[in-house]
């Protein structure tokens, strides 16, 4: 969730060989979290943690957010969910400087954390930091920058953290993404297509946290509970490091906007081609079928043949049906082929299937995509009538 080149500096600047070292009482480890940014990997925003210790030294950023680009087949991997991501660290003068270029807001929370947690919290972050341990798989919603940070901070606490005053929100990990993608539609809706049932699902609390903001508001709501102790509360201050409002601005150009324009569009032309041109024009069909093919595909093996386990599942696939393939790429003379037809049919009624059971459903689908499936069922409808004959 950083800027590539920010990333590289991550990088370069690995974490310094810290050893055994004791921090003093007056060192302080607090949890910074990132406003989103205006890039797509910077949306959802950023978690990290930072150490400081005036006494040895110390104020550097540890992040769970980073990867190598020099891995290789790096594009590949990070396709089908084998790119590792890795633990780095960075003085957190470099770190604020950054993000005060990009103008993304950080809020800083100290925890309220006694001198043997704090020595434990630091002794396991630096264990997380050697080599052998500082990489791991990257999972969106149950592995990443934040997730881990919650984890590792659970781990080394003496005592059990609880929630007073929580938000307590049903909703499904879509619901939670979407309030970030609200005015950048297009890729809410590109989003929708590709993740499959399993975002539907509800979110619990503790999963809440995969979001860097729902993160910092459960730490400020959480105390920390032990036998015979006085309960207390995990963060003993915040405070804002950077603010900006940076609120994007939403297009009025919306998918579904443009999909209803295009169905419109479709429905004119399959007229025409009805009353006077009594042929369908082949290059609309092509490209529309090409175009829905790459969809297909990309469904598929994000479906079938990566690691990523909120893109399986996926009803998409009902109208964005690999078999289009075959309609946009076979020459006119074999469209008539028995064979072709009855593949075209098998493309109508699971398009016609979609929509009949658009509401009942168990996963949400954008809106954009209603259209799409009528003009779909326009094009190819006229398309079988046509050859048919």
């Amino acid at each position: 969730m950083q800027r590539i080149f920010l990333l590289i500096c991550f990088i370069l600047l690995m974490i310094p060989s810290y050893g055994a070292q004791q921090l003093s009482e007056e060192s302080k480890i607090s949890l910074l979290t990132c406003s989103p940014g205006q890039d797509l990997y910077s949306i959802y925003g950023h978690s990290a943690i930072r150490v400081k210790d005036d006494a040895n030294g110390i104020d550097h950023v540890f992040n769970y957010g980073t990867f190598d680009f020099d891995t290789p087949n790096f594009y590949l991997k990070f396709a089908n969910g084998n790119l590792k991501y890795m633990l780095s660290s960075a003085p957190f003068n470099r770190f604020l400087n950054s993000y005060f270029h990009e103008e993304r807001s950080v809020f800083e929370q100290e925890l309220n954390l006694n001198q043997s947690e704090k020595q434990k919290l630091f002794n396991a972050i630096l264990l997380n930091s050697k080599t052998e341990n500082r990489y791991y798989r990257y999972d969106f919603f149950f592995d990443n920058c934040a997730t881990r940070i919650r984890d590792i901070i659970y781990r080394n606490v003496d005592g059990n953290i609880s929630y007073i005053d929580t938000i307590q929100s049903k909703q499904s990990f879509r619901a939670f993404i979407h309030e970030y993608e609200k005015n950048i539609p297009w890729v809410k809706d590109g989003l929708d297509i590709i993740l499959g049932w399993g975002t539907d699902d509800i979110a619990e609390v503790n999963e809440q946290m995969f979001l860097p903001d729902y993160l910092m508001i459960y730490f400020g709501k959480a105390v920390i509970n032990k036998e015979g102790e006085e309960t207390r509360s995990l963060v003993k201050e915040m405070q804002p490091l950077l603010r900006f409002d940076n609120e994007k601005d939403s297009t009025l150009l919306t998918p579904s906007l443009v999909f209803w324009i295009l169905l419109i569009l479709g429905g004119i032309l399959t007229g025409y081609e009805i009353k006077v041109r009594k042929k369908p024009v082949q290059f609309v069909n092509r490209t529309l079928f090409a175009i829905v093919s790459i969809v297909a595909f990309l469904i598929v093996f994000l479906w079938f043949f990566t690691r990523h386990g909120v893109t399986a599942s996926n009803f998409n696939i009902l109208w964005a049906n690999p078999l289009f393939i075959l309609l946009a790429i076979l020459p006119n003379k074999l469209l008539i082929a028995k064979s072709l037809r009855i593949i075209t049919i098998i493309i109508l009624v699971c398009m016609l299937l979609f929509a009949i059971g658009w509401f009942v459903i168990p996963q949400q689908i954008p809106a954009m995509v209603f259209p799409l499936v009528l003009l779909l069922i326009l094009r190819t409808g006229f398309m079988y009538r046509y050859i048919n004959k």
